[in-house]
């Protein structure tokens, strides 16, 4: 037997099917607690809780008291990650685009990419497990914080992108320069690692959903409540190094991972043919 559903969940159930057949588009104005409460014969307490659930769901902002709140604009950033870091591999050193941001501009964003940090730090025990190396190791983490805006949408963090590098391959050099300390933007063709000379030929992802930590909460801006997506990309040379991880910290309603995958053909067994 179904349960009866709480008060809050009637008018939270309403509002977000308002909001997903476009009877409140973006932008739109939510009624005030007020008008709810008239609307649904609920008290505000009621009404607060189900647009505080609605608030978590990043579908409308936070408001206070009588005042309304509105309907979210929610624009999901497209990431192909079947091309990204492959044979196709496309970082603009002329322009400073990497492919992250080439890709990203050909969806209509606009990009902007900053490096927050390069900072010698010991492995977390989820980095060493990527990197294959035990906790505590020295590693160089280079933060790069990859912003997006277009028109009629304010710039807003899409990415926190922290790549684990160990410190011999961190510190080489390119005529005098060692990219992955750099503090700037830095962009070489075919990207750094295989600038240093490291062919990357095999990636192992990870993706997962997680809460966000209180720094990526205050640097995503995140609704509360709103879970995280992480996606870690290691990458192993041809003698089986790990050189590095990659790991890309996005808002979970932000984001859209797309993945396109080949099936082999599949040839019929002996039993089959007979």
């Amino acid at each position: 037997m179904a349960r009866s559903r709480a008060r809050w969940e009637v008018v939270y159930d309403d509002l977000r099917t308002q909001i997903d057949q476009g009877k409140l588009n973006p932008g739109d104005r939510v009624p005030t607690e007020i008008d709810l409460a008239s609307q649904y014969g609920f008290s505000r307490a009621t009404i607060r809780s189900a647009l505080a659930r609605l608030e978590q769901d990043g579908l409308i902002t936070a408001g206070a008291g009588s005042l309304g709140r509105q309907v979210r604009r929610r624009e999901l950033v497209s990431w192909n990650l079947t091309r990204f870091e492959l044979g196709a591999y496309s970082d603009d050193p002329t322009n400073r685009v990497d492919q992250w941001e080439s890709d990203a501009q050909a969806e209509g964003w606009s990009t902007r990419q900053v490096v927050a940090g390069v900072t010698e730090l010991a492995a977390p025990d989820e980095v060493a497990r990527y990197l294959d190396c035990a906790p505590g190791t020295r590693l160089i983490r280079r933060r790069r914080l990859r912003y997006v805006s277009r028109q009629g949408i304010p710039e807003q963090l899409a990415m926190i992108a922290d790549t684990w590098t160990p410190v011999d391959i961190a510190r080489m050099e390119i005529d005098g320069v060692a990219p992955l300390l750099q503090e700037t933007n830095v962009v070489y063709p075919g990207g750094i690692y295989r600038a240093l000379g490291f062919r990357q030929v095999h990636y192992k992802d990870e993706i997962q959903v997680r809460m966000p930590t209180p720094d990526e909460a205050a640097l995503l801006d995140v609704q509360p409540g709103t879970p995280v997506g992480q996606h870690a990309r290691v990458g192993i040379d041809s003698t089986g190094r790990r050189v590095r991880v990659l790991v890309s910290t996005f808002a979970g309603d932000r984001q859209l991972l797309r993945y396109e995958l080949d099936v082999p053909e599949r040839r019929p067994t002996q039993a089959e043919e007979e």
